[in-house]
């Protein structure tokens, strides 16, 4: 029951945090910090999503430890700068947390999954969205860490590289769910046909830098799907 709880407490905690939760959003609660009326907005979409993701109205206080203790985490977490290793502990910490409360919980608690619906389904979701921003967050942010240039974003400001990169560590988690080792090694492939001139070195590094990144990603969660089947 543990492994369940965790996984579904964890979706809802994804949604909250990536979903849910704009640029705009948590730029203004780095900026304002305590000032920000959107710290305690999110910290009570945290709580409710885990109170009915779960659906039993005895998790109510569990579902309360959550809420604040996301809140306490994103405002101490406000504190500090945007980078990947703040962005980690912020994750750890909250994950940590979820899986705290589903220990304290599954000691005292019988509960299943809402709807008989297959723990591996629950888990597909978390992969998907974890591919989605959290992972061009990390990468975002892993790159800046160790000074690979970014290039220059179109005068739109549509950023096609986290367009692309999440479109592909979402292929990629279909191939290895499929385990179809064969297309996802084609398709790497194919990528590796793209060269840039002697000029674009910066954009080369930064391109295949991202592309690893989101390799390990992709499949690591891959491999989580299939390993809770």
């Amino acid at each position: 029951m543990f492994l369940e709880l965790f996984v579904c407490l964890l979706l809802a905690h994804f949604v909250a945090d990536f979903v849910l939760q704009s640029n705009r959003i948590c730029k203004e609660k780095s900026e304002k910090k305590w000032r920000s009326v959107y710290h305690y907005l999110h910290a009570a979409i945290v709580l409710g999503l885990s109170w009915l993701v779960v659906f039993d109205i005895r998790f109510w206080w569990c579902a309360l430890i959550i809420g604040v203790t996301h809140f306490a985490i994103d405002m101490w977490k406000s504190y500090h700068e945007e980078n990947v290793i703040w962005f980690s502990v912020d994750q750890i910490l909250h994950i940590a947390v979820i899986a705290g409360v589903s220990l304290i919980w599954r000691g005292g608690h019988e509960w299943c999954i809402p709807g008989d619906i297959s723990l591996s389904y629950v888990m597909a979701a978390v992969a998907v969205i974890g591919c989605w921003k959290p992972a061009n967050i990390f990468i975002k942010l892993t790159l800046k860490h160790y000074s690979v240039n970014m290039p220059v974003e179109q005068a739109s400001g549509f950023n096609v590289g986290a367009l692309i990169g999440t479109i592909e560590r979402w292929l990629i988690l279909i191939f290895v769910c499929l385990q179809r080792y064969d297309a996802l090694g084609l398709m790497i492939a194919a990528k590796s046909i793209i060269r840039y001139s002697e000029k674009d070195t910066a954009k080369t590094e930064y391109v295949l830098a991202g592309t690893l990144l989101s390799l390990f990603i992709a499949v690591l969660a891959g491999l989580l799907i299939c390993m809770v089947r």
